[in-house]
């Protein structure tokens, strides 16, 4: 059983186009479609590669296909690492490289449509921590998210496939009466059982406590004191507190 996990990096603005990427994401959506539309100014390197994702629309990296045609759709991109050894995985020609070397992503000919076009960013501690836990950071996409562009990368890595015990928790509220009652079931049968009974009379009277801390509270807001003025937990330590105030009509005391 494969579990894959993911993660947004947020380019820089000054050296990604956004508008390019928007191009590059219309594409994106068209080739969801089956259609191939090859833009003579576009690098021709950056279209093999889209095109080259079209028999995996129903993968990870195209998730399911758009239902709008105007919907927005990330680009995939091919990706290879670069570990410590110098050994290398992934595909030759990929523009998404994770150098573990230098601890840097490099990002060809996708953030700008200049040829030989290049960025790099320092390696997210999270790319690190998911190789060291046995992983492989496998797909890779590129697209705007509130007009920002960001990279996303997602891990995969093996795991045990989760295996139930066949026990079920149930949980049944009733009234003030009669509480909460649990139960545990394994195979249609109950193996353990409890009910817990509320206490109404402890309910009642913080309800009480708080309904008299509020009046308190309206009272000296009704003196002038707003919200900004009064003790964070104001309403704790009321009970024993005197306001004076201090008016045209001479001295005041609230207990």
């Amino acid at each position: 059983m494969k579990a894959h996990r993911a993660i947004l990096i947020k380019l820089p603005r000054d050296k990604c186009d956004a508008n390019y990427i928007k191009r590059l994401m219309a594409l994106t959506n068209l080739a969801y479609r089956g259609y191939g539309v090859w833009a003579p100014d576009l690098p021709k390197r950056v279209q093999h590669q889209l095109y080259g994702f079209k028999d995996f629309k129903k993968s990870l990296v195209f998730g399911t296909e758009p239902k709008r045609w105007f919907a927005r759709a990330w680009v995939p991109l091919k990706m290879q690492r670069v570990y410590n050894d110098g050994a290398k995985r992934g595909a030759t020609d990929a523009l998404v490289v994770l150098d573990f070397r230098n601890n840097i992503i490099k990002i060809r000919q996708v953030c700008r449509s200049e040829p030989g076009y290049s960025i790099e960013l320092p390696m997210p501690r999270w790319v690190v921590e998911r190789v060291g836990e046995g992983g492989d950071v496998r797909f890779a996409m590129i697209g705007l998210r509130d007009n920002e562009p960001y990279l996303a990368l997602v891990a995969e890595r093996e795991v045990e496939p989760y295996q139930s015990s066949g026990y079920i928790l149930a949980i049944d509220v009733n009234s003030w009466g009669h509480g909460i009652a649990w139960g545990l079931i394994r195979s249609g049968r109950i193996v353990s059982f409890k009910q817990e009974g509320l206490n109404p009379r402890r309910i009642v009277s913080l309800y009480n406590q708080a309904v008299r801390r509020e009046r308190k509270v309206g009272r000296l807001k009704r003196l002038g004191l707003d919200d900004e003025q009064m003790p964070r937990g104001l309403g704790g330590w009321l009970g024993g507190l005197e306001v004076v105030r201090i008016g045209s009509l001479g001295l005041r005391r609230f207990s």
